[in-house]
């Protein structure tokens, strides 16, 4: 899979990034529901000044499949990340989790990663836990998770196909 950063998004892909977001599958798991179309284009101006967000369009080939995007970051520390996969789509959940954590852990070189879902988002609930994350907290709207990776990689890591290495 291959990230193209927000900030060098052609007008068809900002376009279509802008339609996804809005789309009801995908903004129904949302904090602010529906953007307009200014406020998407003065969003992505915004993230060329912004050193602790980057928003990824993800590839497979020619195919868009979905968003990643990584907030409060810290360099070394800890960051939060999002997810959402093209509406038109099925299956690239865990392609898109893999590529989160190819990303959070060997280029923001993060110690602690976390994620918050909505309650009902049991789809992205489940894909968490699958990837070794704990839930921390949960209020009557929301579910908060953690990975932490350390000084070392946790077991988990060694089951995705990313972190296994030829031994030679």
């Amino acid at each position: 899979m291959r990230l193209k950063n927000f900030i060098n998004l052609s007008q068809q892909e900002s376009r279509e990034v802008f339609l996804w977001r809005n789309s009801e599958e995908i903004s129904c798991f949302m904090k602010t529901k529906n953007i307009s179309w200014e406020e998407h284009i003065a969003f992505l101006e915004k993230l060329k000044e912004e050193v602790t967000k980057q928003y990824f369009l993800v590839f497979d080939g020619e195919v868009a499949v979905g968003v990643v995007d990584f907030v409060d970051i810290q360099r070394g520390d800890s960051c939060e990340f999002g997810i959402y996969q093209n509406p038109n789509l099925k299956g690239y959940g865990k392609g898109l989790m893999e590529v989160v954590i190819k990303y959070a852990f060997e280029t923001l070189k993060v110690k602690n990663l976390y994620a918050c879902a909505f309650n009902e988002n049991q789809k992205a609930i489940s894909l968490y836990l699958k990837f070794g994350f704990i839930l921390t907290k949960k209020d009557t709207k929301m579910s908060y998770f953690k990975c932490s990776r350390g000084g070392g990689v946790n077991n988990i890591f060694y089951g995705l196909p990313f972190f296994q290495r030829e031994v030679s």
